[in-house]
């Protein structure tokens, strides 16, 4: 029988991103191709939001539109805000997860620019607190979202559940087991790593905090961008050989988060 997989970490490629791209991918396209490979869900937010200077409004609402409204049951929403304009973020709260009905926040300070360790940022803090969402961080690239930062955030506000997008990459996946391990609130997406740092990280971090994640439609156009969930989900195929930790990888933790078992 097949095994469930539910993808944390993706994104809608709607124009804009990279600079200049007029590159986007409609959700009957992306719920074709995540058919074709098994994947259940994929938990979502929109690339171009990610911008600096971005207008996340305009972004938030597109996902919601053309993604979350239509696909209810296999997109689950990240919504994303721009710290350096405040009272626009604080309608943009109200807006995504009492509007909407987004399920998570994304952080991604490194594109957006801004440091983790300022008001804007612990203002989403406390909406995720509010609105009872997890928040997932991009991290690993120094300054900007280093993971212990990350990690600085989820101490602050125990209340929280704080997401490490990428294991820390390939310099901070330590920094990721060591901040799931020590902080009951983190959790870390298998996403972006080596077969060799993947097996660490699954031997040495609890095995509940861990999570599945392709980072799918940032490498490219069409079947040039479903190479990376074949080649991620093979990662995990190869770095973890315990079936009930594989499962809890692929999907069972994500459920547990989320509250939907």
């Amino acid at each position: 029988m097949k095994r469930p997989i539910i993808d944390t970490h993706g994104h809608i490629q709607d124009a804009g991103y990279p600079i200049g791209s007029t590159l986007f991918i409609d959700a009957v396209t992306m719920v074709d191709t995540l058919d074709r490979y098994g994947i259940s869900e994929l938990w979502v937010s929109p690339t171009s939001a990610l911008i600096c200077g971005a207008d996340c409004r305009y972004h938030n609402k597109k996902q919601y539109e053309e993604f979350k409204k239509p696909y209810p049951d296999r997109f689950r929403n990240y919504a994303v805000f721009n710290p350096f304009y405040p009272e626009q973020m604080r309608g943009e709260f109200k807006r995504c997860f009492e509007e909407y009905g987004f399920e998570l926040i994304k952080v991604h300070s490194w594109v957006q620019g801004f440091f983790l360790h300022q008001s804007g940022m612990y203002e989403i803090m406390e909406a995720s607190i509010k609105y009872n969402v997890p928040v997932m961080f991009h991290d690993g690239t120094p300054p900007y979202a280093d993971t212990l930062q990350i990690a600085a955030l989820a101490e602050r506000y125990p209340e929280s559940r704080v997401i490490l997008g990428h294991s820390g990459l390939y310099d901070s996946y330590r920094a990721a087991i060591l901040a799931c391990n020590t902080h009951d609130n983190v959790w870390t997406q298998i996403s972006a790593s080596t077969v060799s740092d993947a097996k660490e990280i699954i031997s040495k971090t609890r095995h509940d905090r861990l999570m599945f994640g392709t980072d799918f439609s940032c490498a490219g156009e069409g079947r040039v961008g479903e190479s990376l969930i074949v080649d991620r989900i093979n990662i995990i195929k190869l770095a973890c050989s315990d079936d009930e930790v594989y499962d809890l990888i692929m999907f069972k933790n994500a459920q547990t988060l989320v509250g939907i078992i």
